[in-house]
Protein backbone atom coordinates (compact mmCIF):
# COMPACT_ATOMS: atom_id res chain seq x y z
CA UNK A 1 0.00 0.00 0.00
CA UNK A 2 1.41 3.41 -1.01
CA UNK A 3 1.64 6.22 1.46
CA UNK A 4 -0.78 8.95 0.48
CA UNK A 5 0.37 12.51 1.23
CA UNK A 6 -1.75 14.30 3.78
CA UNK A 7 -3.79 17.36 2.85
CA UNK A 8 -1.47 19.44 5.03
CA UNK A 9 1.68 18.22 3.25
CA UNK A 10 0.12 18.99 -0.14
CA UNK A 11 -0.81 22.48 1.13
CA UNK A 12 2.74 23.03 2.37
CA UNK A 13 4.13 22.01 -1.04
CA UNK A 14 1.92 24.48 -2.92
CA UNK A 15 2.55 27.27 -0.43
CA UNK A 16 6.33 26.81 -0.61
CA UNK A 17 6.24 26.53 -4.40
CA UNK A 18 4.41 29.86 -4.62
CA UNK A 19 6.70 31.45 -2.04
CA UNK A 20 9.83 30.34 -3.92
CA UNK A 21 8.60 32.17 -7.02
CA UNK A 22 7.66 35.37 -5.15
CA UNK A 23 8.69 38.88 -6.01
CA UNK A 24 10.17 40.32 -2.80
CA UNK A 25 8.52 43.42 -1.39
CA UNK A 26 9.18 45.26 1.87
CA UNK A 27 6.76 44.79 4.72
CA UNK A 28 4.31 47.71 4.80
CA UNK A 29 2.94 47.31 8.35
CA UNK A 30 -0.46 48.08 6.78
CA UNK A 31 -2.68 45.24 7.99
CA UNK A 32 -5.61 43.95 5.95
CA UNK A 33 -8.26 41.30 6.39
CA UNK A 34 -8.34 38.20 4.21
CA UNK A 35 -11.41 39.57 2.44
CA UNK A 36 -9.34 42.56 1.27
CA UNK A 37 -6.75 40.37 -0.45
CA UNK A 38 -7.09 39.97 -4.21
CA UNK A 39 -10.23 37.82 -4.62
CA UNK A 40 -10.44 37.21 -0.86
CA UNK A 41 -14.09 38.18 -0.56
CA UNK A 42 -15.18 35.05 -2.46
CA UNK A 43 -13.43 32.64 -0.05
CA UNK A 44 -13.71 34.70 3.14
CA UNK A 45 -16.33 32.54 4.88
CA UNK A 46 -14.37 29.35 4.20
CA UNK A 47 -11.16 31.05 5.39
CA UNK A 48 -12.85 32.02 8.65
CA UNK A 49 -14.07 28.45 9.19
CA UNK A 50 -10.69 26.95 8.34
CA UNK A 51 -8.32 29.40 9.99
CA UNK A 52 -9.89 31.69 12.57
CA UNK A 53 -12.75 29.73 14.14
CA UNK A 54 -10.42 26.94 15.34
CA UNK A 55 -8.32 29.58 17.13
CA UNK A 56 -11.40 31.04 18.81
CA UNK A 57 -12.64 27.60 19.86
CA UNK A 58 -9.24 26.44 21.13
CA UNK A 59 -8.20 29.59 22.98
CA UNK A 60 -11.42 31.51 23.62
CA UNK A 61 -11.64 30.39 27.24
CA UNK A 62 -7.87 30.55 27.79
CA UNK A 63 -6.53 33.63 25.99
CA UNK A 64 -3.26 33.76 27.95
CA UNK A 65 -2.48 30.31 26.57
CA UNK A 66 -2.94 31.76 23.07
CA UNK A 67 -0.18 34.30 23.71
CA UNK A 68 2.09 31.55 25.09
CA UNK A 69 1.32 29.33 22.10
CA UNK A 70 2.19 32.16 19.72
CA UNK A 71 5.49 32.69 21.54
CA UNK A 72 6.35 29.01 21.04
CA UNK A 73 5.97 29.64 17.30
CA UNK A 74 8.27 32.65 17.45
CA UNK A 75 5.42 35.12 17.75
CA UNK A 76 5.50 38.48 19.45
CA UNK A 77 2.58 39.90 21.45
CA UNK A 78 0.72 42.81 19.83
CA UNK A 79 -1.76 45.36 21.16
CA UNK A 80 -4.79 44.59 18.97
CA UNK A 81 -8.10 43.31 20.34
CA UNK A 82 -8.15 41.39 23.59
CA UNK A 83 -5.01 39.36 22.85
CA UNK A 84 -2.91 39.33 19.72
CA UNK A 85 0.38 38.14 18.31
CA UNK A 86 2.41 38.57 15.16
CA UNK A 87 3.76 35.31 13.79
CA UNK A 88 5.99 34.97 10.76
CA UNK A 89 4.38 31.96 9.09
CA UNK A 90 7.11 32.29 6.45
CA UNK A 91 10.19 34.52 6.82
CA UNK A 92 8.63 37.37 4.81
CA UNK A 93 4.93 36.70 5.48
CA UNK A 94 3.71 37.85 8.89
CA UNK A 95 0.27 36.97 10.23
CA UNK A 96 -1.25 39.11 12.95
CA UNK A 97 -3.68 36.95 14.86
CA UNK A 98 -6.23 38.61 17.12
CA UNK A 99 -8.30 36.81 19.74
CA UNK A 100 -11.28 38.15 21.65
CA UNK A 101 -11.91 35.87 24.63
CA UNK A 102 -15.36 34.56 25.40
CA UNK A 103 -17.40 36.40 27.99
CA UNK A 104 -20.75 35.77 29.60
CA UNK A 105 -22.34 37.82 26.82
CA UNK A 106 -20.28 36.93 23.74
CA UNK A 107 -18.68 33.90 22.17
CA UNK A 108 -14.95 34.03 21.50
CA UNK A 109 -13.84 35.23 18.08
CA UNK A 110 -10.58 35.57 16.21
CA UNK A 111 -9.20 37.15 13.08
CA UNK A 112 -6.03 36.90 11.04
CA UNK A 113 -4.67 40.01 9.38
CA UNK A 114 -2.08 40.08 6.61
CA UNK A 115 0.48 42.68 5.65
CA UNK A 116 -0.82 44.46 2.56
CA UNK A 117 2.12 43.04 0.59
CA UNK A 118 1.05 39.42 1.21
CA UNK A 119 -0.14 38.86 -2.37
CA UNK A 120 3.40 39.65 -3.57
CA UNK A 121 4.47 36.37 -1.95
CA UNK A 122 1.47 34.08 -2.25
CA UNK A 123 -1.83 33.85 -4.03
CA UNK A 124 -4.95 34.41 -1.98
CA UNK A 125 -5.64 30.67 -2.03
CA UNK A 126 -2.12 29.94 -0.77
CA UNK A 127 -2.57 32.55 1.96
CA UNK A 128 -5.75 30.75 3.04
CA UNK A 129 -3.73 27.56 3.33
CA UNK A 130 -1.03 29.36 5.28
CA UNK A 131 -3.62 30.76 7.70
CA UNK A 132 -5.09 27.29 8.15
CA UNK A 133 -1.67 25.78 8.82
CA UNK A 134 -0.83 28.52 11.33
CA UNK A 135 -4.12 27.84 13.10
CA UNK A 136 -3.33 24.12 13.20
CA UNK A 137 0.17 24.76 14.59
CA UNK A 138 -1.25 27.00 17.32
CA UNK A 139 -3.73 24.27 18.29
CA UNK A 140 -0.90 21.72 18.40
CA UNK A 141 1.08 23.84 20.86
CA UNK A 142 -1.64 23.31 23.48
CA UNK A 143 -0.27 19.82 24.08
CA UNK A 144 3.20 21.24 24.64
CA UNK A 145 1.89 23.88 27.05
CA UNK A 146 -0.07 21.38 29.18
Amino acid sequence: MRNKPSEDSVSVYFILFGYANAKPAPETSNLISYKHLSGGQAYYKAFMERATQPIAVTFGSKPKMFVEAAKLLGGAPQTFGGHSAKIYALPLVPLTIILWAETEEFLASANILFDSNANNYLTTEELAGLGGLASLRLKQTVEVLK
